[in-house]
């Protein structure tokens, strides 16, 4: 069982037991009172088609689907956060929200601390517009596979020497 305290920005994890999820018997029972108290299981709810699995479905590399599994896990968070004042599923959520906390971040607080720090920055704040623009560069670099951007710039290095050292008479015409 995983327990955490968070106290300003800190946030303090202490695991029970030899798995640091809830039983799936607890979270399975937490899920069907969020269904119950929103009447999830009503036909209607599936009209247009799913809103997840889909989307999850043609994901199917593991390391893509991290990056879709993340857009997911943000929204879940946001869906908890803003229902924290309903006292008759505070239970459900907080339970359903550390489990998925725990199987997405691995336990590991400060990932999921960076998690929600990023999830939570305002597009429309002027002063965290300016400095997403000014990280972007570095931001897509590192997107990039590390060995592709390694080969890219040896392969770049090369051609400048390359044409450093040019000279018309080297072509084979």
């Amino acid at each position: 069982m995983l327990i955490t305290e968070e106290k300003g920005n800190q946030c303090l994890c202490i695991i029970l037991g030899s798995s640091s999820y809830y039983s799936q018997d607890i979270v399975n029972k937490e899920i069907e009172a969020l269904k119950e108290y929103f009447n999830a299981s009503n036909s209607n709810v599936s009209d247009g088609g799913s809103l997840f699995l889909d989307i999850l479905d043609r994901w199917e590399e593991e390391s893509d689907k991290k990056v879709i599994q993340s857009q997911i896990v943000s929204f879940y968070f946001k869906l908890f956060e803003h229902l924290t004042d309903n006292k008759i599923i505070q239970g459900s959520i907080n339970t359903i929200r550390e489990d998925l906390s725990a199987k997405f971040f691995n336990s590991n607080c400060i990932k999921r601390e960076d998690f929600l720090k990023v999830s939570q920055f305002q597009v429309n704040d002027l002063k965290i517009q300016r400095k997403a623009v000014r990280e972007l560069k570095k931001v897509m670099n590192d997107l990039l596979p590390h060995s592709t951007l390694r080969k890219r710039r040896r392969s770049q290095s090369s051609l400048r020497s390359r044409r450093a050292n040019y000279s018309p008479h080297d072509c084979n015409i």
